[in-house]
């Protein structure tokens, strides 16, 4: 007999450790015992038990008991809500992935005991978007509950008339909830263990549709995720001609970017010079589009390509035709299309209408006809020509052509890449693109600043303060860009970064002036983004103030803060013939404004009347680990002790304040490889390389008094013992050590 009541009361049990402890002990092995009843019981489940696994929340309340035991630990997980509910599934392999099929939940924060068919959200979103949900739905019993999961312990219920709506509703929003098919009935009485093989057997014959459906939906997933591997392998170095020139194409590592997408950069060099970086990328799902496989090629931030991988697998050889991009932009009086295919038949690409042919994909074989390398190949090709077309680069042709004027056309059936942006500050998504950065932010400094700038409704101002490369500016530019979906390198129209300049001495480099002598209002990018902010109002504006104090930030700013904190106008001209310009201007609640500051001998001090106006959040932690792990292969290639010499130096100089950021680390790792591609004869060898890197990056910016005396002595040790002792850096060390003893200070500069 199972107790339901009972259960219920063990939940409710205040202490995390003795919570755990008896739902372990009570509720585990029953539930262990009720699903291998119910698997035996299904015939067709029997006879393939290989193929069928059970997985529990038994192993989340082991390591939470455990862990409340060792006093490390024990105080932070005294009181959690964790063992206030407890699950058990059955998962069905498919190929190398699993479904599940079955999933029984007790939860003791709504009391509810819950029999179900759990799916992730894109399957059923797939369904959706080809128009076969409908059908589905029809085909489940009416007694059926259909929910999602609102929150860690609440399940939102769905009406089936409404639950097509919903998925479309919700893949509009960075929301992606699992879904649950099922009997929801109240944790409370009692219940025969039998009674529950009986639900779950009643609900597993219900979802039959359902559950169908999400295995053959796994396998196409299956396949399709196949043949983007088939993309991903291929990482040799290849010759490509292109427009008549021919360049060494190489590619990255590929890596994943964030859930569902994983990334390859790839680089375009004439000789040794880079002409043009872009990225690969492999979407399991795509968030802006649809939920299934996509291939796309993208230049700064710029789709090129964006091709559907599952339409390869409708015919036995089906050739791949990939539809064209769109875009309004036209080149002069041609037609960038036009131009574009032009360039795709004159370098070897089939065309035919709108389309362009890259391969053909064999499924029996499971490969493409042609070798793989040819058809990543006319990939990248056709993404560097359309590029090329609508003039995002820039690249040598064999010769120059004639432009015949043609009329612009816009076509309903063509592929448009552009979007209206939609923003969210939902924080689970925004921390899902700000770690995809290859710089290193902790989960505490990405949450401070989200919830720095949006813990008032009507005036967000933060400052971002630190040494010189820790990644203020990035931080805010992911930031941004994460609110929209963004990836770092795409460009942002709700994003103005504003370098500051030390001659700005009021308001009207801010907000501009009216100018008699020109007669017309000299506008500026701050002032462009609020009034473009009062017309798009719900749209957050980013406006970055890059280097904000290189002069006096209670000049420039004093309008702005003073209108932002009495709600009152700003004053711009009093020129009634002006049309374009208000005379007056209020700061509407959706522009964000970030500062970021250096504090050196160039910077004027922040005063109180700004710094009471703003959170101000200090970014000079460095963790060279996980920036040693994202850089890429080809710069880190064997550079492990240089790494390694360069990271204890920084260790020493960090309790004086002087220490470095990711940037200087970044390009001493770069000169050091670039090193080591020369020849032989011309290459540094690591001592002298490292050398250079550190007397060249490190020692300008050491200065200071007789309590900088140990850190001088540590270096000389470094320089002398790990480095060279003759070398350049040694050399510099002890002459400013010498300085020290003499005058009581030093610096690097003479």
């Amino acid at each position: 007999m199972l107790n339901l009541t009972h259960y219920q009361q063990l939940f409710e049990i205040e202490n995390t450790t003795k919570r755990c402890e008896r739902v372990l002990e009570e509720i585990e092995p029953r539930m262990q015992r009720v699903v291998n009843r119910f698997l035996d019981s299904q015939e067709e489940i029997s006879r393939n038990r290989e193929d069928y696994s059970v997985k529990s929340y038994a192993v989340t309340l082991r390591t939470t008991y455990h862990d409340s035991q060792n006093p490390k630990y024990a105080e932070s997980k005294k009181n959690t809500n964790i063992g206030k509910r407890y699950s058990i599934q059955v998962q069905k392999k498919i190929g190398p992935e699993e479904i599940n099929i079955m999933t029984i939940e007790m939860n003791g924060v709504d009391s509810s005991l819950r029999v179900s068919v759990e799916s992730r959200f894109y399957p059923v979103w797939t369904a959706v978007a080809r128009q076969h949900m409908d059908g589905l739905i029809a085909e489940l019993p009416g007694d059926l509950e259909l929910s999602l999961k609102a929150s860690s312990f609440k399940k939102e219920s769905v009406a089936q008339g409404e639950f097509v709506d919903k998925i479309r509703e919700l893949s509009k929003t960075m929301k992606r909830p699992p879904l649950y098919f099922g009997k929801n009935l109240p944790l409370e009485g009692s219940m025969e263990e039998e009674q529950l093989v009986e639900l779950m057997t009643e609900v597993y014959n219900k979802t039959t549709p359902m559950r169908t459906y999400l295995e053959e939906e796994k396998q196409e997933s299956i396949k399709a995720n196949h043949i983007l591997g088939l993309f991903k392998e291929r990482e040799e170095e290849q010759r490509i001609t292109l427009m008549g020139h021919e360049y060494t194409l190489k590619y990255g590592k590929t890596k994943n970017f964030r859930t569902g997408l994983e990334r390859q950069m790839f680089y375009l060099y004439d000789q040794d010079q880079l002409l043009v970086k872009g990225a690969i990328l492999y979407f399991e799902f795509s968030e802006k589009d649809t939920p299934t496989q996509r291939f796309a090629i993208r230049f700064d931030g710029k789709t090129t390509i964006f091709a559907k991988v599952r339409e390869l697998m409708e015919e036995e050889v089906k050739p791949w035709w990939i539809l064209k991009p769109y875009t309004k932009k036209e080149i002069g009086s041609r037609n960038a299309h036009d131009y574009a295919f032009q360039l795709l038949s004159e370098n070897g690409i089939e065309t035919e209408g709108k389309h362009y042919l890259v391969g053909q994909y064999n499924n029996t074989t499971k490969a493409f006809e042609e070798d793989i390398d040819l058809v990543k190949e006319r990939l990248i090709k056709a993404g560097l020509i359309f590029a090329h077309a609508y003039e995002k680069i820039t690249l040598p042709e064999k010769a120059a052509e004639e432009e015949e004027e043609t009329d612009p056309e816009e076509d309903s059936e063509e592929t448009e890449i552009d979007e209206v942006l939609k923003s969210n500050f939902d924080f689970n998504g925004i921390i899902e693109h700000v770690n995809s950065s290859t710089l290193t932010f902790s989960h505490s400094v990405i949450r401070d600043f989200h919830l720095n700038l949006t813990a008032l409704e009507d005036k967000h101002f933060v400052i971002l303060s630190g040494i010189s490369g820790t990644g203020k500016t990035q931080l805010a530019k992911l930031y941004a860009n994460a609110v929209y979906g963004l990836d770092f390198e795409e460009e942002n129209p709700y994003l103005s970064i504003i370098p500051v300049r030390p001659d700005w001495m009021d308001a009207s480099a801010l907000f501009g002036y009216y100018s008699s002598f020109e007669k017309r209002y000299v506008m500026t990018e701050f002032l462009r983004m609020v009034l473009k902010a009062q017309k798009e109002r719900d749209k957050p504006h980013f406006i970055l103030l890059d280097e904000m104090n290189l002069a006096r930030v209670e000049y420039y700013l004093s309008d702005y803060l003073s209108a932002v904190e009495s709600q009152k106008e700003v004053p711009l001209h009093n020129v009634d013939s002006l049309q374009d310009i208000p005379q007056k201007l209020s700061i509407p609640p959706n522009i964000y404004v970030i500062g970021t500051i250096n504090v050196d001998e160039t910077t004027h001090a922040i005063s109180d009347k700004v710094l009471d106006r703003a959170y101000v959040m200090t970014l000079s932690d460095v963790d060279f680990d996980p920036f040693w792990e994202s850089t890429e292969e080809h710069i880190k290639n064997g550079l492990k002790p240089e790494f390694d010499i360069i990271k204890e130096i920084h260790g020493i100089l960090l309790p004086y304040e002087l220490h470095f950021g990711y940037r200087t680390m970044n390009e001493m790792l770069k000169k050091l490889a670039k090193n080591k591609e020369l020849d032989e004869e011309y290459r540094m060898d690591q001592q002298e390389a490292v050398d250079v890197v550190v007397a060249e990056k490190v020692l300008p910016k050491i200065r200071g008094d007789e309590r900088i005396d140990p850190l001088l002595s540590s270096l000389i040790n470094i320089a002398e013992g790990r480095i060279s002792p003759e070398g350049k850096t040694a050399r510099d060390l002890k002459r400013m050590k010498k300085e020290l003893d003499r005058y009581g200070t030093t610096q690097f500069w003479r």
